[in-house]
Protein backbone atom coordinates (compact mmCIF):
# COMPACT_ATOMS: atom_id res chain seq x y z
CA UNK A 1 0.00 0.00 0.00
CA UNK A 2 2.76 2.44 0.97
CA UNK A 3 4.79 1.48 -2.10
CA UNK A 4 1.80 2.08 -4.37
CA UNK A 5 1.35 5.57 -2.93
CA UNK A 6 5.00 6.39 -3.64
CA UNK A 7 4.79 4.90 -7.13
CA UNK A 8 1.60 6.80 -7.86
CA UNK A 9 3.37 9.98 -6.81
CA UNK A 10 6.23 9.26 -9.20
CA UNK A 11 4.42 7.71 -12.18
CA UNK A 12 0.85 8.82 -11.65
CA UNK A 13 1.20 12.46 -12.66
CA UNK A 14 -0.05 11.73 -16.15
CA UNK A 15 -3.34 10.38 -14.82
CA UNK A 16 -4.20 13.54 -12.85
CA UNK A 17 -6.44 15.74 -14.95
CA UNK A 18 -4.94 19.20 -15.04
CA UNK A 19 -6.58 22.23 -16.51
CA UNK A 20 -4.64 22.73 -19.72
CA UNK A 21 -6.09 26.19 -20.21
CA UNK A 22 -5.06 27.57 -16.83
CA UNK A 23 -1.52 26.82 -15.70
CA UNK A 24 -0.95 28.31 -12.23
CA UNK A 25 2.59 29.18 -11.17
CA UNK A 26 3.21 29.32 -7.40
CA UNK A 27 6.10 31.72 -8.00
CA UNK A 28 3.81 34.09 -9.93
CA UNK A 29 1.22 33.94 -7.17
CA UNK A 30 3.90 34.76 -4.59
CA UNK A 31 5.30 37.66 -6.61
CA UNK A 32 1.86 39.09 -7.39
CA UNK A 33 0.90 38.89 -3.73
CA UNK A 34 4.17 40.62 -2.82
CA UNK A 35 3.48 43.48 -5.23
CA UNK A 36 -0.15 44.06 -4.23
CA UNK A 37 -1.68 42.23 -1.25
CA UNK A 38 -4.56 40.06 -2.48
CA UNK A 39 -3.43 39.94 -6.11
CA UNK A 40 -1.98 36.45 -5.63
CA UNK A 41 -5.29 35.25 -4.22
CA UNK A 42 -7.12 36.70 -7.22
CA UNK A 43 -4.62 34.92 -9.48
CA UNK A 44 -5.59 31.55 -7.97
CA UNK A 45 -9.28 32.46 -8.08
CA UNK A 46 -9.90 33.09 -4.39
CA UNK A 47 -11.67 36.49 -4.46
CA UNK A 48 -13.02 36.30 -0.91
CA UNK A 49 -9.53 35.72 0.49
CA UNK A 50 -8.23 38.55 -1.69
CA UNK A 51 -10.85 40.92 -0.28
CA UNK A 52 -9.99 39.87 3.27
CA UNK A 53 -6.25 40.44 2.79
CA UNK A 54 -6.76 43.80 1.08
CA UNK A 55 -9.14 44.93 3.83
CA UNK A 56 -6.81 43.82 6.63
CA UNK A 57 -3.80 45.48 5.04
CA UNK A 58 -5.67 48.72 4.35
CA UNK A 59 -7.02 48.88 7.92
CA UNK A 60 -3.64 48.28 9.54
CA UNK A 61 -1.88 50.74 7.24
CA UNK A 62 -4.54 53.36 8.00
CA UNK A 63 -4.18 52.85 11.77
CA UNK A 64 -0.38 52.91 11.52
CA UNK A 65 -0.46 56.24 9.65
CA UNK A 66 -3.02 57.63 12.11
CA UNK A 67 -0.89 56.78 15.16
CA UNK A 68 2.23 58.03 13.42
CA UNK A 69 0.63 61.46 12.96
CA UNK A 70 -0.45 61.48 16.62
CA UNK A 71 3.10 60.53 17.60
CA UNK A 72 4.42 63.46 15.57
CA UNK A 73 2.16 65.83 17.53
CA UNK A 74 3.48 64.42 20.79
CA UNK A 75 7.08 64.55 19.56
CA UNK A 76 6.68 68.21 18.53
CA UNK A 77 5.24 69.01 21.96
CA UNK A 78 8.11 67.21 23.72
CA UNK A 79 10.66 69.14 21.65
CA UNK A 80 8.89 72.44 22.40
CA UNK A 81 8.50 72.07 26.18
CA UNK A 82 11.43 69.70 26.85
CA UNK A 83 11.52 66.03 27.66
CA UNK A 84 12.05 66.55 31.43
CA UNK A 85 8.98 68.76 31.65
CA UNK A 86 6.98 66.26 29.58
CA UNK A 87 7.91 63.37 31.87
CA UNK A 88 6.82 65.29 34.96
CA UNK A 89 3.32 66.00 33.62
CA UNK A 90 0.22 63.97 34.39
CA UNK A 91 -1.83 62.50 31.54
CA UNK A 92 -4.40 65.30 31.60
CA UNK A 93 -1.62 67.89 31.59
CA UNK A 94 0.05 66.14 28.65
CA UNK A 95 -3.22 66.27 26.71
CA UNK A 96 -3.57 70.02 27.45
CA UNK A 97 0.03 70.74 26.42
CA UNK A 98 -0.30 68.84 23.13
CA UNK A 99 -3.47 70.76 22.34
CA UNK A 100 -1.91 74.13 23.22
CA UNK A 101 1.27 73.47 21.19
CA UNK A 102 -0.10 71.63 18.12
CA UNK A 103 -3.85 72.20 18.24
CA UNK A 104 -4.52 68.44 18.28
CA UNK A 105 -6.84 67.10 20.99
CA UNK A 106 -5.56 63.79 22.34
CA UNK A 107 -7.90 61.02 23.44
CA UNK A 108 -7.39 59.01 26.61
CA UNK A 109 -4.11 57.02 26.48
CA UNK A 110 -3.34 58.29 22.98
CA UNK A 111 -0.04 59.67 24.26
CA UNK A 112 1.27 56.08 23.81
CA UNK A 113 0.96 56.54 20.05
CA UNK A 114 4.44 55.25 19.24
CA UNK A 115 3.68 51.85 20.80
CA UNK A 116 0.37 51.62 18.95
CA UNK A 117 1.98 52.69 15.66
CA UNK A 118 4.63 50.00 16.03
CA UNK A 119 2.01 47.38 16.92
CA UNK A 120 0.02 48.13 13.77
CA UNK A 121 3.22 48.11 11.69
CA UNK A 122 4.10 44.63 12.94
CA UNK A 123 0.56 43.39 12.28
CA UNK A 124 0.73 44.88 8.79
CA UNK A 125 4.01 43.10 8.05
CA UNK A 126 2.68 39.82 9.44
CA UNK A 127 -0.49 39.95 7.36
CA UNK A 128 1.59 40.84 4.29
CA UNK A 129 3.83 37.78 4.64
CA UNK A 130 0.96 35.44 5.56
CA UNK A 131 -0.88 36.63 2.43
CA UNK A 132 2.16 35.87 0.29
CA UNK A 133 2.51 32.41 1.82
CA UNK A 134 -1.22 31.75 1.43
CA UNK A 135 -1.13 32.64 -2.27
CA UNK A 136 1.90 30.40 -2.77
CA UNK A 137 0.24 27.41 -1.08
CA UNK A 138 -3.08 27.97 -2.87
CA UNK A 139 -1.23 28.00 -6.20
CA UNK A 140 0.42 24.68 -5.36
CA UNK A 141 -2.97 23.21 -4.45
CA UNK A 142 -4.84 24.70 -7.42
CA UNK A 143 -4.94 21.46 -9.44
CA UNK A 144 -5.39 19.20 -6.42
CA UNK A 145 -8.22 16.72 -7.10
CA UNK A 146 -10.57 17.76 -4.31
CA UNK A 147 -13.42 15.50 -5.45
CA UNK A 148 -11.36 12.41 -4.61
CA UNK A 149 -11.25 12.97 -0.83
CA UNK A 150 -14.29 12.57 1.34
CA UNK A 151 -14.99 12.29 5.03
CA UNK A 152 -17.37 9.45 5.87
CA UNK A 153 -18.97 8.21 9.06
CA UNK A 154 -19.70 4.53 9.63
CA UNK A 155 -22.99 4.31 11.52
CA UNK A 156 -22.52 0.59 12.34
CA UNK A 157 -19.29 0.96 14.30
CA UNK A 158 -19.71 4.69 15.06
CA UNK A 159 -16.28 5.42 13.60
CA UNK A 160 -15.10 8.26 11.43
CA UNK A 161 -12.73 7.58 8.56
CA UNK A 162 -11.18 9.21 5.56
CA UNK A 163 -11.45 7.67 2.11
CA UNK A 164 -8.63 8.53 -0.25
CA UNK A 165 -8.42 7.28 -3.80
CA UNK A 166 -5.56 7.53 -6.21
CA UNK A 167 -5.14 6.59 -9.86
CA UNK A 168 -2.29 4.34 -10.89
CA UNK A 169 -2.14 3.98 -14.63
CA UNK A 170 -5.91 4.08 -15.08
CA UNK A 171 -6.60 1.68 -12.17
CA UNK A 172 -8.83 3.31 -9.55
CA UNK A 173 -8.02 1.65 -6.22
CA UNK A 174 -9.42 2.42 -2.82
Amino acid sequence: MITSCFLSDIYGHESVKKDSIRNISPRSALIKSAIIPGWGQLYVRKPVKAAIYVTLEAYHIYRMIEYNSIYQYIKDTKNTIGVDTWNSLSESDKKKRVESVTGYELEINSWRAREKRNKYAWWCAGIYFIGMLDAYVDAHLYNFPSEKIELVMDTQTMGVGLNFSCNIGGFNGR
